[in-house]
């Protein structure tokens, strides 16, 4: 009885340690990536801002657009196209003041829990606002 045992106890440990490998080699995908823009673009306002996400609270994502010191100069919110809480493309346009010249910026986008407001997921792109 002993080796049968043993031998359950080695599969299950097999088992267990192929599945965090292939959980290792295959990363469930980020909540919210951002398509467009691209890194380093330069923009003018308003941006289009596209990706995939999934958000928790009626499929709705915030945006907003940062200056180079952090300030929130452009604000919105993307509708996610999919079966409410499912993963799904978002597409909108957000408008920005920007005070100054051209600068580097930030577009962010971001899901809130309906709990508390927080933020829950945020993805960002380095960009250059004129």
């Amino acid at each position: 009885m002993g080796g049968l045992v043993g031998r359950l106890l080695g599969v299950s440990l097999v088992g267990v340690g192929l599945w965090w490998l292939w959980a290792w080699l295959h990363p469930a995908p980020e909540k919210i990536q951002i398509i467009d823009p691209d890194p380093n673009a330069t923009l003018l306002s308003p941006v289009t801002v596209r990706g995939v996400g999934e958000a928790i609270f009626e499929n709705q994502l915030g945006v907003r657009v940062r200056d180079e010191g952090g300030a929130i100069i452009g604000s919105g919110s993307v509708v996610v196209t999919a079966p409410v809480g499912g993963r799904g493309p978002f597409s909108g346009t957000v408008s920005y003041t920007l005070g100054g010249g051209s600068q580097a910026g930030r577009i962010e986008v971001f899901d809130s829990s309906p709990r508390d407001g927080g933020t829950i997921h945020l993805s960002s792109v380095e960009v250059t606002l004129a």
